[in-house]
């Protein structure tokens, strides 16, 4: 079971949802501490952007599984949202 099914877990557990747990996280913090800044997802479909953080160390699945939209975060810090 990973981090995110935990936090699911958990969330429910306290009454809330796994979104709202993870309502601090911010995620455009958190890819330029792995040195990733837009620029270097421009022009890049969804997938190879995903491929692309994933490669620098950060797994999108634990934010898959909070229920959170992976392409509206990318989308947002891209500033294409």
């Amino acid at each position: 079971m990973g981090l995110g099914d935990l936090m699911g877990k958990a969330a429910g557990l306290l009454g809330g949802s796994a979104e709202e747990l993870a309502g601090d996280f911010d995620f455009a913090a958190k890819l330029q501490e792995l040195g990733v800044d837009a620029s270097m997802l421009e022009g890049l479909d969804i997938e190879k952007a995903k491929a692309f953080i994933e490669e620098k160390g950060f797994d999108l699945s634990m934010l898959d599984n909070l229920g959170l939209n992976i392409e509206d975060l990318i989308a947002k810090f891209t500033g294409n949202a």
